[in-house]
């Protein structure tokens, strides 16, 4: 049996139609499902971009890796000049690619 029996039809313009479907397409979600969020009242946001879940990842990774060699040099007590090298590098390059790809969309 359907959990939703009530039907409701509304009529939009062109207009509307278009931003009904470009906005509910950003948000990852069907025309249905967007209406629905709505009426609950809940702030529908844009899902990330590709770019975006890719900075997410490489940010991961870092943690990652932060957590891994502080994770030994709490065993050890100490840390390796090359694995703070590492992680001093990579957080650098991190950043700088993440200020020119914020920079570059500011312009």
């Amino acid at each position: 049996m359907r959990k939703r029996n009530i039907k409701k039809q509304i009529w939009l313009d062109t207009k509307e139609d278009e931003l009904l479907k470009s906005k509910s397409k950003e948000a990852g979600l069907s025309e249905a499902e967007f209406i629905r969020s709505l009426i609950k009242g809940y702030r529908i946001k844009a899902q990330p971009t590709e770019e975006i879940k890719s900075f997410q990842r490489d940010l991961y990774g870092i943690a990652n890796n932060i957590n891994q060699i502080a994770r030994v040099a709490n065993s050890r007590y100490s840390i390796s000049h090359d694995n703070y090298k590492y992680i001093s590098d990579t957080l650098a390059d991190f950043i700088l690619r993440f200020e020119r790809k914020i920079y570059s969309r500011q312009k």
